[in-house]
């Protein structure tokens, strides 16, 4: 008898414990919320170890890393939209390291010293929702160093000198923050805590 109770109890644990991970899996993003339709999430598509901003990489003097940046957006849209990617590094930008394209031109930060990356909205996803491009990094055979790359303004500090981001931004699961990495009148464009920076080595 105590037998057949414990397994009618690991069954209801069971139901409980697949509803409870159902429901963690849709957020305002799913079911078609309408208030979230044109709010996109952008963050690095390579994740650390631990999944917690600890992915790390390695570029030798003189040569390219790709660094692979994934946009969260489901079905097409008339629009693109625009995210950006910021540096923050004790070397110096165009003498140790510099921001380029993948024939290794030099790019130039916008006015808010980001890297502006612009997806294509426009034509027919088949990514699954997770569309993907890269930002590429190369070591200009100067010092030797680490360059972190991010989803959130580096210059955003409190007045502890504290990346904003650190303590939370306008969306709280209990596990991340949801900031905003740019916003026009026809989308926003979210960071996400988990996986907002990528430090890279130079050797």
């Amino acid at each position: 008898m105590n037998r057949f109770i414990n397994k009618i109890v690991m069954s209801v644990t069971a139901l409980f414990a697949l509803a409870a991970l159902t429901a963690c899996s849709d957020d305002e993003w799913g079911n078609d919320n309408q208030d979230y339709e044109n709010v996109f999430i952008v963050a690095f598509a390579d994740w650390g170890p631990k999944s917690n901003n600890d992915k790390t990489y390695t570029v030798k003097q003189g040569a390219q890393l790709e660094v692979p940046v994934q946009l969260w957006c489901e079905g097409s849209r008339n629009f693109n939209a625009e995210a950006f990617v910021y540096v923050d590094s004790k070397l110096t930008l165009g003498t140790d390291f510099q921001v380029v394209d993948a024939a290794g031109n030099a790019l130039q930060p916008n006015a808010k010293g980001g890297y502006t990356l612009t997806w294509d909205l426009q034509k027919p996803d088949n990514t699954n929702n997770h569309r993907k491009q890269s930002i590429y990094i190369k070591a200009l055979n100067g010092k030797k160093g680490d360059v972190t790359l991010m989803t959130f303004d580096p210059k955003d500090v409190d007045e502890e000198g504290k990346l904003r981001i650190s303590s939370g931004g306008t969306k709280d699961d209990d596990t991340q923050y949801y900031v905003p990495n740019n916003s026009t009148s026809q989308y926003e464009v979210r960071c996400i805590t988990v996986n907002y920076k990528v430090k890279i080595t130079i050797e």
